[in-house]
Parts: structure tokens; C-alpha cells; sequence
């Protein structure tokens, strides 16, 4: 069972990380096509709202592998300092 809890744990960490991913171009395109509708400001509004978008999706990239990677260093630095030491230096 504890194998199938890792295997969904796995399955919606890859989800999350397609949402952080897609969603602020989508968003950000949804916005252009309303800047380009409503004011008429042309096809121009686009491009920015594409790198803006990417660049969002990437800064949340990043934020969720910081996360998910300390999270592991923080379990291995656990582990550590449960081994006994017998110098008084460490």
C-alpha cells in the first residue's frame, strides 16, 4: 500500500507541475485576447502576454522544485543526525 500512496503522490506532483506550468500562459493569453477585443489594441499584446506567461510558468517551476528538492535534503539531514557521533567536532 505505501507503494501506491507514492505512485499518486508521483502522479499528482507531475499534475500540479503541468498546472504551474500552462496556467499563467493561459491566463496571460486569455487576457491579451480580451485587451485585443475590448480595446482593440492589436495583435501586438500578444507577444508580451506570451513572455510574461512563460516567464511566470517558469518562476513556478521553479518555487515547486526548490520545494519538493529541500524537502528532500531536509529528510536526508534527518536521517544524518540520527547517526550517532563520537567526535565532538561534528
Amino acid at each position: 500500500m505505501k507503494d501506491f500512496n507514492k505512485v499518486w503522490t508521483g502522479v499528482c506532483m507531475v499534475g500540479q507541475l503541468g498546472l504551474d506550468l500552462i496556467m499563467p500562459v493561459i491566463l496571460c493569453m486569455l487576457l491579451a485576447y480580451y485587451l485585443d477585443s475590448k480595446f482593440g489594441l492589436g495583435i501586438f499584446v500578444y507577444l508580451p502576454a506570451l513572455v510574461l506567461g512563460l516567464a511566470a510558468g517558469v518562476t513556478n517551476f521553479k518555487k515547486f522544485y526548490h520545494k519538493i528538492v529541500m524537502k528532500d535534503v531536509e529528510k536526508r539531514n534527518e536521517k544524518e543526525s540520527e547517526i550517532p557521533r563520537f567526535s565532538k567536532h561534528t
